[in-house]
């Protein structure tokens, strides 16, 4: 059960997609239940449709309509309710979140139902998986259990009822989520989340759950890793450029939309533009390795609200302004915000002051994403200060091999997977002067690293390979499915 899924270019897509994959290669019969591709069309307005040929053949996809018509910011697609009365049909959505469906995806849980049971008397599941969010994917599988006794697994990329940036309950006492969370947590053979803090908080809430929570955490994809070390082709940005946008993101920044929610996680959102004029540049020749060229430093991945740019981008100008990072500049690879192009992201970049040397270059698919690293010398890793969030793109940095500035508080959940990188420059705190110097620090790294230190930083990187966090998860299925075999087994032979 994954929302998500190719051609969505969400954060989970990625997750899920490994997922989905690694069990094919492995034997398993994969089936993925996901949402129909107007949703991407009509609400989020994105998607990636590179992301389609990357799903293993051998997986099926059933698609299931969304009723989302609470969803829809098009005038033009309002029904008639919302249309003549929007105050109070805005008042009943409020209410069924709250007292039923548990979140604004709820209405498409009975239409999966009904789906999920088709699949099953068509070809008898094993296991089911759900991963959240949305978090009503999680009563579908539930309700499976319940009326044909199929086990599942719960997928907790992010926390549903933790504020992973404050620290506190995202619901209030009596909202559905917290009713659905302690319910559909009963119930699951397994649990899972992507770092050790947002285990032991869970394990803390639910101690008679604790026995069945484990991490799994996120990686980067091997296949995509070949691309990402030196020597991988692609177009170069001009070093000297003073625009504060590329030809293509100004194109996407005049249709800017107002903002939509942003629902989705911070993991790894990976889907990036590179612009360049000339085919024939070497990537190689880009970079600092001579002491002489210019330096690139560099962001892909999507740009949030949540991530703390006002601190980096301060010391970013005091650096600049003081004459202590000649040579350097900044481009930026990816989306602003979740979905479209949000204006409460662009307005928090340096992109409209040219002395800084900012450039947004926009976005493209994930199966370009090796062009956009091949034109960076260090790779700018920020991060929202929070113990809880752990950004996927760290993986897929540390597999390039380059340097790596870290602009993150030491108490973020990141920490844990980036501080024994050995090509890390990571910032004392947030302080614009201390955030100044580890810039300063991180250019001089890339004018001195060697092609060992490279190759030695990308063997330390294997250990976060994707399908190696994986494989656990794989186990524990299997132990599943074999334990309920057995007891089925164990029942017959009773009766017999």
């Amino acid at each position: 059960m994954a929302f998500y899924f190719p051609p969505s270019r969400a954060s989970g897509v990625y997750r899920m997609l490994a997922l989905a994959n690694h069990l094919a290669r492995t034997g398993w019969e994969v089936t993925v239940v996901t949402v129909t591709e107007d949703f991407y069309e009509r609400i989020t307005r994105s998607g990636d449709p590179s992301l389609v040929d990357a799903v293993d053949p051998r997986v099926r996809v059933e698609r299931v309509p969304l009723p989302m018509s609470h969803l829809e910011t098009d005038l033009r697609r309002y029904g008639w309710f919302r249309g003549n009365y929007p105050g109070l049909h805005r008042r009943v959505v409020r209410r069924l979140t709250t007292a039923l469906w548990c979140d604004q995806y709820g209405p498409w849980v009975p239409g999966v139902l009904a789906r999920l049971l088709q699949i099953h008397r068509r070809h008898p599941v094993d296991v089911t998986l759900a991963t959240g969010n949305p978090y009503s994917a999680y009563q579908a599988v539930w309700a499976l259990r319940r009326t044909t006794g199929v086990p599942y697994v719960l997928d907790s990329r992010d926390s549903w009822t933790l504020n992973l940036f404050t620290g506190e309950m995202a619901f209030r006492e009596g909202h559905a989520a917290l009713t659905w969370e302690r319910r559909t947590f009963a119930d699951a053979e397994l649990i899972t989340f992507v770092n050790r803090p947002l285990l032991e908080w869970h394990q803390e809430q639910y101690p008679q759950d604790a026995g069945r929570m484990m991490v799994v955490a996120n990686g980067y994809d091997a296949s995509g890793v070949s691309a990402l070390v030196p020597g991988s082709t692609g177009d170069v940005p001009d070093p000297t450029v003073d625009v504060f946008l590329s030809e293509e993101a100004e194109r996407a920044y005049r249709t800017l939309e107002p903002d939509v929610e942003d629902v989705e996680d911070d993991e790894d959102v990976e889907d990036v533009e590179v612009i360049g004029d000339d085919e024939d540049d070497d990537p190689g020749e880009v970079g600092a390795s001579d002491g002489l060229g210019p330096v690139h430093l560099g962001y892909v991945g999507t740009l949030t609200a949540n991530q703390p740019h006002p601190a980096v981008w301060e010391g970013w100008r005091r650096a600049k302004d003081a004459g202590r990072l000649p040579g350097a500049v900044v481009d930026l690879y990816g989306h602003l915000g979740f979905f479209g192009v949000s204006a409460a992201v662009r307005t928090l970049l340096p992109l409209a002051d040219a002395t800084q040397q900012v450039t947004w270059h926009g976005a493209v698919e994930k199966a370009d994403i090796a062009n956009a690293y091949a034109t960076l010398d260090v790779l700018v890793m920020i991060v929202a200060d929070s113990p809880y969030v752990t950004s996927g793109k760290v993986f897929e940095y540390m597999s390039t091999g380059k340097p790596v500035l870290g602009l993150y508080e030491p108490d973020c959940a990141v920490a844990e997977v980036l501080d024994d990188y050995p090509l890390l420059v990571r910032t004392r705190s947030l302080d614009p002067d201390d955030v100044a110097d580890a810039f300063v620090d991180a250019v001089a790294l890339a004018r001195s690293v060697t092609p060992e230190q490279q190759a030695r930083a990308r063997a330390h990187a294997t250990r976060f390979e994707r399908t190696r966090q994986l494989e656990p998860l794989e186990r524990r299925l299997r132990e599943i499915v074999d334990r309920r075999a057995g007891s089925r087994a164990s029942r017959l032979t009773g009766r017999r």
